[in-house]
């Protein structure tokens, strides 16, 4: 089955049905990595920025009593989080906007969503303002584990189209202001995730329509980064 290039591939049947609701490598299993990592205490106010159909504000709240939010744009995802999380919890808005006063939130998570920006250092400021000092920024996302900077157009549009390699990530999370205390390759997901999307899809061809994967050498990697903003 291929891939229709009219859906972007993060909404596509075919991640849904290999990935489940949390729509990325590992599903949840990063995001317990990071509230373990952190020692999240129950009621803190978080944010899922790009929360798509809510599986990270459910299970945050659910497990973890965590007073978790999401915010998306896509009026689709978000009505399928209502269902999940309820109405309550949940902000149609954008990850460069957000609608909270200064120092409002004690965690921000982007899972599968700083690649996707096409500002993300203005993005980073935003979520830097909104974060109390001390907040915790959590992210989980693709990177290229060869070569120096943004990958190239053509093919390689879609999921891969905003990653940078390791350093450059890390270099972009400081310049907004944070201390990254944790970067972490989480590669063998990424490639889990591909295997069974070939074998559901029918071949790498379809994958890289989508924009996963694409000639030159390009090498997708997967990374947890976990940051903190300074208390100064």
């Amino acid at each position: 089955m291929a891939l229709s290039q009219a859906v972007p591939f993060y909404q596509s049947d075919a991640l849904r049905t290999v990935a489940g609701p949390a729509l990325r490598p590992g599903g949840l299993a990063l995001t317990d990595r990071a509230v373990s990592f952190c020692k999240m205490a129950p009621g803190a106010r978080v944010l899922d920025v790009g929360c798509g159909p809510g599986a990270t504000v459910d299970h945050l709240r659910r497990h973890y009593r965590l007073a978790a939010m999401g915010l998306d744009c896509t009026p689709a995802m978000l009505d399928e989080a209502r269902r999940r999380c309820g109405a309550a919890c949940l902000i149609r808005g954008r990850a460069g906007a957000l609608p909270f006063d200064n120092g409002a939130l004690a965690a921000l998570f982007a899972e599968c969503v700083l690649s996707l920006l096409p500002v993300a250092p203005a993005v980073l400021a935003e979520w830097h303002r909104a974060l109390a000092p001390g907040g915790w920024l959590v992210v989980s996302d693709l990177y290229r584990r060869n070569g120096i900077g943004p990958p190239p157009g053509g093919a390689l549009q879609g999921c891969v189209a905003g990653a940078l390699n390791g350093p450059a990530v890390q270099a972009r999370i400081v310049e907004a202001g944070f201390r990254v205390y944790l970067f972490e390759d989480h590669s063998p997901l990424l490639r889990q995730l591909a295997a069974e999307l070939v074998w559901h899809c029918g071949s790498l061809a379809a994958l890289r329509q989508a924009g996963c994967g694409g000639p030159g050498g390009f090498r997708p990697g997967y990374f947890l980064l976990v940051a903190r903003k300074g208390r100064w």
